[in-house]
């Protein structure tokens, strides 16, 4: 009988939205079971209130990132201790998989990617660019021969009083607003900005966007000095670095439309809005965008395509993209 569950994962924001309907039918399919989820420490706010998770079981990212040999032998100790019954390794990289069966937890569920990792799983879903993220979570379910539903993949976020109170204060009396992201490509282990729009698309989307409607402008402290170069007239209002995470969140459930590239906040958009525009450039739509119904999104960098960068991680060289999407094409999808 499984008593007690882990699920293992280091980030970023918005692959630990999409491990959300996996955690959910989890619950349906072990409603007595303790339900764990040890995560990186940048990412462990999301899942905060997640009432399918019983604890929330925060790490340094740094244990991995720059092999701290004795802190990940702690972390292997403070886990094993807690005798597991099963986990579920949700990211593809063999560091993790060797770390799981380190746990000394009998039933290891993971990805075996193209073949070539996840050996010391008992259970392994062969991962490749074929199919939605949110889809290869939830066959690590139907893997161990348990429930799935494929059509129940809605994002799970958990808003309190606080968070929306505090997003109303910033917002003051602006309504009917768009929400603008041009963000991608930075987080822990990368740092590239790959997904990001060009510029000029940019710059164009927010000037015919402000011509009839305020806009917001949202993302971390480090972008706040990017945005400001967009502040075009008094309909801009630039909230980069201003709000909790969880504030965001709530401004993003209220926006009239959000238009962003491949982010953690296109998929925190996701779980609260279904009126999302998402820009692909670097990264295949069919894998990442946005399921929920009246979401669209658009792709037309197919033919410079690499699907190493979304497998392996691995940075296209020399190549520029979403050169060729105009903001008229974008607005289109309005």
């Amino acid at each position: 009988m499984v008593q007690k569950i882990l699920l293992f994962k280091i980030g970023a924001i918005g692959d630990v939205l999409m491990t959300t309907p996996l955690v959910r039918q989890l619950r349906k399919n072990f409603p007595e079971a303790k339900i764990d989820y040890l995560i990186g420490k940048s990412s462990s706010k999301i899942l905060e209130g997640n009432k399918n998770i019983d604890e929330i079981i925060p790490f340094k990212e740094t244990i991995f990132t720059e092999k701290k040999l004795k802190e990940w032998k702690t972390l292997i100790e403070k886990v094993k201790a807690r005798k597991y019954d099963l986990i579920f390794v949700l990211d593809k990289h063999w560091a993790f998989t060797l770390t799981s069966s380190l746990f000394k937890i009998l039933k290891r569920v993971g990805f075996n990617r193209l073949g070539k990792e996840g050996k010391t799983l008992t259970h392994k879903v062969y991962y490749r660019n074929s199919k939605h993220e949110i889809y290869h979570y939830l066959d690590l379910l139907s893997i161990i021969k348990k429930k799935t539903d494929y059509s129940d993949t809605k994002l799970d976020i958990t808003l309190t009083r606080k968070d929306t109170l505090g997003a109303s204060k910033l917002l003051d009396k602006t309504k009917n607003y768009y929400v603008l992201i041009n963000s991608g490509g930075n987080n822990v282990g990368e740092q590239s900005n790959i997904r990001k729009m060009p510029r000029k698309l940019f710059k164009e989307l927010v000037e015919k966007i402000s011509k009839k409607n305020k806009i917001i402008f949202l993302g971390t402290d480090s972008e706040r000095t990017y945005y400001e170069k967009f502040i075009l007239n008094k309909k801009c209002f630039n909230l980069a670095g201003q709000t909790s995470l969880k504030e965001s969140v709530s401004i993003l459930k209220k926006a009239k439309r959000v238009i962003t590239t491949d982010s953690g906040p296109m998929h925190m958009a996701s779980a609260v809005n279904n009126k999302i525009i998402s820009v692909f450039g670097s990264t295949n739509p069919k894998r990442k965008a946005p399921l929920n119904k009246g979401a669209k999104a658009i792709w037309k960098d197919k033919k410079i395509y690499e699907e190493k960068y979304e497998i392996f991680g691995k940075k296209p060289k020399n190549k520029q993209f979403m050169k060729t999407i105009t903001s008229e094409e974008v607005l289109n999808l309005l």
